[in-house]
């Protein structure tokens, strides 16, 4: 039987600076896309909370290994979705600033970008994925 693993407290107070020099990403499998993202330093068992930006461009499809929740910051992004067991039930929204979802884990979705400017969001991810992204610029040596 496993222990329970216990998390600490964080918070996050978003910067625009945090992305501003972080190089350009491209999606595995999705040649010519764009994206780019940070780690809040809320990077606990239970939670990733990433800060991501996507660019306009190919879409961008991705099959879900965990939960997501994202929260709109800027930009404009139709967002394609495919829910399990069989993928029958299905849906498009298009989200923007303010605004905010949910996807659950076995879920597949395709992120169009609508915006010129890019599709920033806050990305809850539960239980935490381990994606290997770097901590934000206004994180880093911030005391737990």
């Amino acid at each position: 039987m496993n222990a329970i693993v216990w998390g600490k407290f964080g918070h996050y107070r978003h910067d625009v600076a945090d992305l501003a020099d972080e190089p350009d990403l491209e999606f595995p499998f999705v040649p010519g896309s764009r994206f780019r993202a940070v780690n809040t330093g809320i990077n606990e068992p239970a939670l990733q909370l990433n800060l991501e930006d996507f660019y306009k461009g190919p879409e961008i499809p991705w099959t879900l290994a965990h939960e997501e929740a994202h929260y709109v910051i800027s930009g404009e992004c139709e967002i394609e979705y495919h829910l399990p067991p069989l993928m029958i039930e299905t849906g498009t929204i298009v989200a923007r600033a303010g605004d905010s979802y949910y996807m659950p884990r076995g879920c597949r979705v395709v992120w169009r970008v609508l915006s010129d400017e890019p599709f920033r969001h806050l990305c809850f991810c539960f239980p935490n994925p381990g994606y290997p992204i770097p901590v934000a610029r206004s994180q880093l040596g911030k005391a737990p």
